[in-house]
């Protein structure tokens, strides 16, 4: 009596339908892969696209540090901008009965300026962490030493003391500040353009990804160069009346107030959109 051949031994009828179907399975799992990693791709020139960063976003390190300190931006920036809203009341109405809106002036520069302070603080301990370099590190430094002269003047004037400027504060702070800020922004653009940032590309358009934070810093820089023009047109040389070269309430300084504080805001959410802090709140 014929014995079968054992399983698996060649000319087998089961073993070639065995290798037909290894064979039919290998390509389909081939095809499978081709399709998933073109439906990558895909998924990856949409987010390219700009349509969403919340991937790119998650390769930062340490995002959760840069959410929280550019929402503490977007808090400094929009204070700043009702700051100066409550100066130009405070200068434009009644001298003796201001409007509340009016008297709440100093107090939207405290917040302002507190809230520079603190996110400065923190995107210097982050700068650390990640070893940016030293001209990175350096214009930080500076904005955390404006902020500082940010701090003197609304802190005096809400002190209402005539030996440090009465209900004005110090005279000489915010110039002194604001010009610090711009510097400090100079150094970080000069670093962006000598260092290249990790995931920056300099073929690449302003709205890409990686190419965002130096879209803001720019944006940023642009936005003290208007703030530097109000301090100087409008500073009183030691806090006396009528020595400023523009009057506060002057078209040129409100032009430079608005122009400088609303372009600080859209810095600090560009900035926020490179971290996905709008959307993603999670580590």
């Amino acid at each position: 009596q014929e014995r079968p051949p054992p399983h698996g031994t060649p000319g087998h009828p089961d073993k070639r339908a065995s290798e037909r179907a290894h064979v039919t399975c290998a390509r389909l799992g081939r095809r499978a892969m081709s399709d998933s990693d073109a439906s990558g791709d895909s998924n990856i020139s949409l987010e390219d696209g700009g349509f969403s960063f919340t991937e790119e976003a998650k390769k930062i390190p340490f995002r959760m540090q840069q959410v929280l300190l550019n929402w503490v931006f977007i808090v400094a920036s929009a204070a700043l901008i009702l700051d100066f809203g409550a100066l130009q009341d405070l200068l434009r109405g009644p001298v003796r009965m201001p409007h509340f809106f009016a008297e709440l002036c100093n107090w939207f520069g405290v917040l302002s300026c507190l809230a520079w302070l603190l996110g400065f603080a923190i995107l210097a301990h982050w700068l650390h962490q990640v070893g940016a370099t030293p001209m990175g590190k350096a214009g930080c430094y500076l904005k955390l030493v404006a902020s500082v002269f940010f701090n003197l003047q609304p802190m005096t004037g809400t002190m209402g003391d005539a030996m440090l400027g009465g209900g004005a504060g110090l005279w000489w702070s915010n110039l002194t500040g604001i010009l610090f800020f711009h510097f400090g922004n100079i150094v970080s653009c000069m670093d962006f353009y000598l260092h290249t940032p990790p995931g920056a590309e300099k073929k690449k358009g302003w709205g890409y990804h990686g190419n965002l934070p130096i879209t803001a810093m720019w944006i940023y820089q642009a936005a003290t160069w208007f703030l530097v023009g109000a301090n100087f047109l409008s500073c009183s040389l030691n806090g006396k009346v009528g020595t400023s070269f523009v009057p506060t309430t002057g078209l040129p300084v409100v032009i430079c107030q608005v122009a400088g504080g609303f372009l600080l805001l859209l810095g600090s959410v560009v900035y926020t959109i490179w971290c996905d802090g709008f959307r993603n709140f999670n580590h």
